[in-house]
């Protein structure tokens, strides 16, 4: 009985990794899509979400305007991987940014 649980027990460990890992390597692949397609900026989590340091468990993982504009576009693109050229579509954060303080005038 002990090995069983201990064989559930590191499953489970396992499988919340995999998990972990998967979530956070879409978002390394949406920052390296972006570095390169704006190699001189530096991505911060405040720019694509609405607090500075997202923390899933606690729904703050929610993306703000330009987040959200970021994976509609990589969703419509249908790419297994986010590339320079999708997110070129949404433009830079700082292009993003002008644009909507400029809708508000």
């Amino acid at each position: 009985m002990h090995g069983f649980v201990r064989k559930i027990v590191c499953l489970g460990a396992l499988m919340g990794f995999m998990a972990w890992g998967t979530c956070a390597q879409a978002n390394l692949k949406v920052i390296k899509a972006y570095k390169e397609a704006y190699p001189d900026t530096k991505p911060k989590c405040i720019q694509c979400h609405v607090v500075a340091l997202p923390k899933k468990a606690d729904g703050e993982h929610d993306n703000n305007d330009y987040g959200k504009a970021v994976a509609k576009v990589i969703k419509d693109a249908k790419e297994a991987e986010p590339s320079a050229d999708t997110i070129k579509k949404v433009g830079s954060i700082e292009d993003f940014e002008k644009k909507a303080a400029a809708e508000k005038k």
